[in-house]
C-alpha cells in the first residue's frame, strides 16, 4: 500500500489522509495550534501556572480575579485538562508566547523577563524545552507603534521557537512523516508552566508585581501556541 507522507517543505500547508486500519475510514492530518490561556489582573502578583490543565468550558481563576469559564477564545483543548481526545495526536513545530498588545509596556517587559517556560510531554519531570518568555517570541501580533508595548518579537510565523528533532509518527502501520516535530500520542499527559515566581535580579528585585489601573495597567493576559500537524479522526 502507498502511504502518503508529508514533507517537512509542506507542513502547514498540505492537509493530507492516510489510512487508518483500527479506525474506520481515514485519519486527517491538518495545521492547527493548540493553545492556552494565563491571566493575572491589575495590581496583582506574577504567579505560577499550568496551561493546557483546564479545557474549554472549565472553570479557571485568574491570579488576583474572578472565576471564569474558559471560552475557545482561551484554549481550543477540549474534552479534559492536559491530554488530548482519543484518537487525536498533535505534532508540535513551533511553541510561541504571546501577551496582548495593550498591556503596559512595565508589566510586559518583567512577565516576559522574568517567566521561565517548561514544555513537557508526559509527567512533569519529561521536559522537551525550557526557557525564558524572551526566548519564545510570539510569532505575529499588531506591529508598528511607538509608543507602547506592541508584541513579543518580530510579527512573523516563522519567528516561533522550532522543535528541532526529527519525527516520524507511526500511526497503526501507516506512516505520516513529519521532520522536526515533538509527538503528543493519544492519551498522553502534556502541558506547559509559566513560572515567573523564581526570579532574583541583581538589585534584588523579587516577584512582579502589576500595576494599578489608575496607572494605565491591565494586568497580564497571555497564550502560549503550540503550533504544528493536529491528526486526527475524519467525522
Amino acid at each position: 500500500m502507498k502511504v502518503r507522507t508529508i514533507e517537512s517543505g509542506r507542513v502547514g500547508f498540505l492537509k493530507a489522509r492516510v489510512k487508518n486500519p483500527i479506525f474506520p475510514g481515514n485519519i486527517y492530518a491538518y495545521h492547527q495550534p493548540l493553545y492556552s490561556y494565563y491571566g493575572v489582573t491589575v495590581a496583582t502578583a506574577l504567579n505560577e501556572q499550568f496551561l493546557f490543565s483546564v479545557p474549554r468550558g472549565g472553570q479557571y481563576t485568574p491570579a488576583g480575579g474572578a472565576q471564569i469559564a474558559l471560552s475557545m477564545w482561551h484554549t481550543n483543548l477540549i474534552g479534559q485538562g492536559g491530554i488530548l481526545p482519543n484518537p487525536d495526536r498533535h505534532l508540535v513545530k513551533y511553541i510561541s508566547l504571546h501577551v496582548a498588545e495593550d498591556t503596559l509596556a512595565a508589566d510586559a517587559v518583567r512577565f516576559l523577563d522574568d517567566t521561565l517556560i517548561v514544555f513537557f510531554i508526559g509527567d512533569g519531570s519529561t521536559e522537551y524545552w525550557r526557557s525564558h518568555g524572551v526566548k519564545a517570541p510570539s510569532g505575529g501580533g499588531v506591529f508598528g507603534f511607538t509608543s507602547a508595548f506592541v508584541n513579543n518579537g518580530w510579527p512573523d510565523r516563522m519567528n516561533q521557537v522550532p522543535m528541532w528533532g526529527p519525527a516520524t509518527p507511526i500511526v497503526n502501520g501507516s506512516d505520516i512523516t513529519v521532520e522536526g516535530a515533538e509527538i503528543i500520542e493519544q492519551g498522553e499527559n502534556f502541558g506547559v508552566t509559566l513560572n515567573p515566581t523564581l526570579v532574583s535580579r541583581a538589585n534584588a528585585a523579587g516577584v512582579y508585581t502589576t500595576a494599578a489601573g489608575a496607572a494605565g495597567g491591565i494586568g497580564i493576559n497571555a497564550h502560549v501556541y503550540l503550533d504544528g500537524i493536529r491528526v486526527r479522526a475524519v467525522r
